[in-house]
Parts: structure tokens; C-alpha cells; sequence
């Protein structure tokens, strides 16, 4: 009788040492679990573009390939004349390869109740793509290249692109007043809540992106990049997680 006490009291202190163990551990545990605040910080600016992309497509067409290439090269010396008259150097201009390809047209053949392919010449096409700083000047040129028409040159002209080359030094310039919004953001919640901001736990980078000014472009989770207006906004954010004190 004693010797099954004596197994029962020690049974019952073995309980009571392993259940404070475990409240110990348990509010430890609590006082690791810090309350924290994750907070989106962002930042926007209006940006000019500071370069000008204009791509020029020329085409000739005759029936041999030999013919055919000596009035592409004709109609190319006119093109660079009319570019370098307008004031457009030759620094900035480039070309892509030329290309010839065989022609054919097709044509119903009544006899034979099908249509049938014959030989239509050769045409030669280039890309002549202009590349500035002066977009005003550039600008100008693209919105009266049609008087080359006049001239019988046969071309396509796309419209212009835009690119702001200074996106590192805007980024960088972005990230911080991204993380400064944060951090204002994350003082405003601990002020209503009647806390104080502690350390920061976490940081990382959001989407960095870039719309065209009063556009209806849609933001994306992986980013746009306006390259049709000469005007745009950058925007950048920065989700945070702060420490609560």
C-alpha cells in the first residue's frame, strides 16, 4: 500500500514538473511571436523621354533580282539624302540587313478549274531605324516623311518609340521614397493603435513600372513599360514589415 503511494506521488510530481515545462516553453514561444505591422509603400514621378526610336521600312520591287536591287539602292540614296537634309546625321541612323525574296502571284485558271502561282518578280525591303536625342527634331522629319512620296519611293513608317535611359538612377531615386512612404504608412497604423514602430523585420522590392501620362494603360503584376508616349509616370513599390513596440 505504501509502495503504490509512493508510485503515485511521484507520478503526480512528474506531472506537475512536465506541465510547468510545457507552460514555460508556451510563453516563451508567445514572447518569440512579436506583433508586427507589413505595410506597401509606393512612390510615383512624371518622366520625359530622353531618346527617340523611328524605324523606316524601304521596298523596291522589278522582275529580275538584279534590277529589282538596283532600284532598292536608288530609292535608299534618295531616303538618305531626304534624312540628312533634314538634319538627321548619319550617327544616327542604322539599317537591318537587306532582304530579296522571289515574288509570285496567283490567278485562276479557268481551264483548269484552280488557281495557279507564276513568277511576280523579285522585291528587296530594308529597315531604317533612326535613333536621337533630339526628339523634337526627329519628330518633325516623321511627320512629314509622306513628301517622299513625291518622289516615288514605295515605304512604311511606324510611329516613333520613346525610352527614358536614365532607369537606374530613377529606380533607385523611387526605392527611396517608396520605403519612406512605407515607413510613414506603418507610423500612421501604429499611431492609431496607440503602439510605436520598432526595427524593420522585411523589405522587398514591388512592381516597377512605367504607363504612358493620363493613359488608360493597365498595371500589371509583371510590370509595364510604355514605350508610345513621350510622357509617362514611373511607379515603384516596397512591402515592408516592421516590428511593433
Amino acid at each position: 500500500m505504501n509502495k503504490t503511494k509512493t508510485l503515485l506521488a511521484l507520478f503526480a510530481g512528474l506531472v506537475v514538473i512536465i506541465s510547468a515545462w510545457l507552460l514555460a516553453r508556451g510563453a516563451t514561444n508567445f514572447r518569440k511571436e512579436d506583433p508586427t505591422i507589413n505595410v506597401t509603400g509606393m512612390a510615383e514621378k512624371q518622366i520625359t523621354s530622353d531618346l527617340i526610336v523611328w524605324n523606316l521600312t524601304l521596298n523596291a520591287k522589278n522582275d529580275t533580282r538584279a534590277s529589282a536591287y538596283a532600284a532598292f539602292k536608288g530609292a535608299a540614296q534618295t531616303l538618305r539624302r531626304y534624312l540628312k537634309a533634314q538634319g538627321i546625321a548619319d550617327s544616327c541612323l542604322s539599317t537591318s540587313s537587306v532582304d530579296i525574296s522571289a515574288q509570285t502571284k496567283s490567278f485562276y485558271n479557268s481551264k483548269l478549274q484552280q488557281y495557279v502561282n507564276i513568277d511576280d518578280g523579285f522585291a528587296v525591303s530594308q529597315t531604317f531605324t533612326v535613333r536621337s536625342t533630339n526628339l523634337p527634331l526627329v519628330e518633325k522629319v516623321y511627320q512629314n516623311i509622306s513628301e517622299l512620296y513625291n518622289e516615288g519611293l514605295n515605304f512604311s513608317s511606324n510611329a516613333p518609340l520613346y525610352y527614358y535611359t536614365r532607369l537606374n538612377d530613377l529606380k533607385m531615386e523611387m526605392l527611396n521614397k517608396a520605403s519612406a512612404n512605407a515607413y510613414e504608412r506603418a507610423q500612421t497604423i501604429a499611431k492609431g493603435s496607440h503602439a510605436s514602430i520598432g526595427s524593420m523585420a522585411s523589405s522587398s522590392m514591388g512592381v516597377f513600372q512605367i504607363v504612358g501620362l493620363n493613359s488608360d494603360e493597365e498595371y500589371s503584376w509583371g510590370g509595364t513599360f510604355n514605350t508610345s508616349s513621350k510622357v509617362k509616370v514611373a511607379s515603384i513599390t516596397v512591402r515592408t514589415t516592421y516590428e511593433v513596440e
